[in-house]
Parts: C-alpha cells; sequence; structure tokens
C-alpha cells in the first residue's frame, strides 16, 4: 500500500501529467527510484533528481477537459512550481527542419484551435495561444543529443528517416492543441493554413497550460512525435516517443534542479493536507480581513500570490483578496500554518470548532 501525503511534506517543485499509461511509465523509468502514494485510488509517485522534488501525478485520459481539471486540482493540493506535461503527440509532415518520427517537441506556444464563432459566413476560428515558461524552455533548448537519445532501435520496419539519415532532435515551435485525434491530412492542412510553423497536434497542452495561467506555476510540453496525424497514423511509433520524451524530460529536470537548488520545495508551504476541512465560517473570514488590514501582503508574499493578482485587489479590503484568493485554490486549510509565521496572533481563530 502507497504512503500518504501529507502537510509535513514539502511542496513539490515540479508536477509532471501524461494522458496514457504508456506515457507515464516512460517517465518513471527515465526518472528511476520514486516513493508511490494513494490519492484518491490512484497512485501518485515521488521522485527526488538532484534535490528536485518531482511529483508524478496518475494518467488523465486523452483530452483538455480532463488534464485540466487534474492539473487545476494539483495546483490547489500540492502547490508546484512547474508543471510538466510529458508524452507522444501527432507531428506534421514536413514541418519544422525535417521532423521525424521520434522527434522531439518543446511548443514556444500552445494554440487551442477548436473555438469558433458562429457567423452569416459560416464558422470562423477563435485561436487561443499560451506561452510556457521561459525558464524551462530555455533549459529545453539548452539540453544536448547525448542526453536523451535512446540506445535502443526504432521499432522493426519502420523507417523514421524521411531523407538523409540523422539521430532524433528536438524541434521548437507552436503546437497545436483540441478534443480530437486527427488522422486526416486534409484537417491538418487546413490548420497549416492558419498556423504555417506548427510542428504537432495533440490533446492536452491546452489543458495544462489553461490550468497554469489561472493558478499560477510555470509550464512546459514535452512530446515525442509517433505519428504524422495522417491517414497513415498507426500505434507502433507509441512505445519509443513516449520514451523518447520522457529522457528528454529528465534532462530538463536535471537543469532545472541545477539552477535552482535542493531547497525550493521547502520555501513554498505544501498546499491542503488531503484530509484537512476546505471551509471556515463567515465569522472566521470576518475575523482574519480586519486582522490582517495591515498585514495582508507578507501572507500574499508567502503563499506566492503573483504581482498582478495583487494588485487587482481592492484597496482597503486586500485581506478578503487574499481569502478569496486561496479559497479558489483550496487552500484555506493552510491558513493556520501560513499565520503562525507571519502572524502568530490570528491562528486562534482557525482552532477545531472553526470548521464548518
Amino acid at each position: 500500500m502507497g504512503q500518504k501525503l501529507g502537510i509535513t511534506e514539502p511542496a513539490p517543485d515540479i508536477a509532471v501529467f501524461t494522458a496514457l499509461p504508456v506515457e507515464r511509465q516512460a517517465l518513471l523509468d527515465a526518472l528511476g527510484p520514486s516513493v508511490r502514494y494513494r490519492w484518491q485510488g490512484q497512485d501518485l509517485n515521488v521522485c527526488d533528481v538532484d534535490g528536485t522534488r518531482v511529483l508524478v501525478l496518475p494518467p488523465s485520459g486523452m483530452g483538455n477537459v480532463g488534464i485540466a481539471a487534474l492539473a487545476t486540482r494539483a495546483i490547489g493540493v500540492w502547490n508546484p512550481a512547474q508543471l510538466l506535461l510529458v508524452g507522444i503527440a501527432g507531428g506534421v509532415r514536413g514541418a519544422g527542419d525535417d521532423l521525424r518520427l521520434g522527434d522531439v517537441l518543446v511548443p514556444d506556444q500552445v494554440v487551442g484551435y477548436e473555438l469558433s464563432k458562429l457567423t452569416v459566413e459560416g464558422p470562423k476560428p477563435r485561436y487561443e495561444t499560451y506561452r510556457p515558461d521561459y525558464g524551462l524552455l530555455s533549459m529545453a533548448g539548452s539540453v544536448e543529443p547525448a542526453e536523451w537519445l535512446l540506445s535502443g532501435t526504432a521499432p522493426a520496419g519502420v523507417d523514421p528517416l524521411p531523407t538523409t539519415s540523422r539521430g532524433p532532435k528536438a524541434h521548437f515551435g507552436p503546437v497545436l492543441s483540441g478534443e480530437k485525434v486527427i488522422a486526416d491530412d486534409h484537417t491538418v492542412d487546413g490548420l497549416r493554413t492558419a498556423w504555417p510553423k506548427a510542428l504537432g497536434v495533440e490533446m492536452e497542452s491546452l489543458g495544462v497550460a489553461l490550468a497554469a495561467y489561472r493558478g499560477g506555476p510555470g509550464f512546459l510540453m514535452v512530446k515525442a512525435v509517433c505519428d504524422f496525424a495522417d491517414s497513415e497514423k498507426n500505434d507502433e511509433w507509441h512505445d519509443y516517443a513516449a520514451a523518447a520524451a520522457a529522457r528528454f524530460s529528465v534532462a530538463v529536470l536535471r537543469r532545472y534542479a541545477g539552477e535552482h537548488g535542493a531547497t525550493a520545495g521547502a520555501e513554498r508551504p505544501q498546499a491542503v493536507p488531503l484530509d484537512a476541512p476546505d471551509s471556515f465560517p463567515g465569522a472566521v473570514k470576518v475575523q482574519f480581513c480586519r486582522g490582517l488590514v495591515d498585514d495582508w501582503e507578507e501572507l500574499a508574499d508567502y503563499f506566492g500570490i503573483p504581482l498582478h493578482t495583487k494588485r487587482r485587489f481592492q484597496t482597503g479590503n486586500e485581506p478578503r483578496g487574499v481569502w478569496e484568493w486561496l479559497e479558489v485554490r483550496h487552500k484555506l486549510p493552510l491558513l493556520p500554518q501560513a499565520l503562525q509565521e507571519v502572524h502568530p496572533d490570528l491562528p486562534k481563530f482557525f482552532g477545531p470548532g472553526a470548521h464548518t
């Protein structure tokens, strides 16, 4: 039986997401030894990468909706500094610098292509775009081929090399994200008309990017090409691509560890203990808001509330803004612990009798 993550655990530095079991297993194989925990009937794994605490979530299943919900919940529960999406994707044939099966895709922007506006002339697409964390993207750009190339061979009878011989490589550019598995040349051609530099298509990066945008952490996607999202689509390259993406991701994690050191997670509070109450009576909120009128900013900094968010708090009513920011992220149970450090005269309002 797995252990249980609790309030005394340091916050993970990076939460890693996959959609499919084959992607998650490839990632765990590349990460090495881990500690298994049970959470809501599923397995979590926590790994140490050169002092960086990495939390591997259970597979979300295919699609942006499911993984967005999982990522949002993970932000509220564990408070990671970064989100990393790892797995396989469909490449766009002829894209990039000679894109091939087994190559790695790292988007410099994630493009949601499913939204549209209905007009008298017909539907018009409305694209959503999100950019990954600049620091993680820069780290990915410095990964050397020797750090992630597989020692095994490509699937039997399948040639990854459409032109001259070369080893797998990483490509950086737009990646399109939607809700459909694409196995149609015409669909891809239509998307390339709007996004001529698009490298690939997949179904999860928009969900993770949106959760990161709303919740505060940075994000990065690393996926490897398993097919070309056309009529020749098949599953022969799934295992190889999953392993390539996993190894590349570990190389990025090692760079993150080298830059941020072994104490990054300890500097942020572990988020919600899984058995903690998540609400308090209105009287507690009133006492909190009154008591933090002059000291709210220190608490906001403790929880890492972004500057642009703090600037939107109503002048004179900032403690309420802090409370509501914590509430929507399911972080209210952390208040007693936080206040012990930044405002020790207030935790008495959060005793056992205060819970609803």
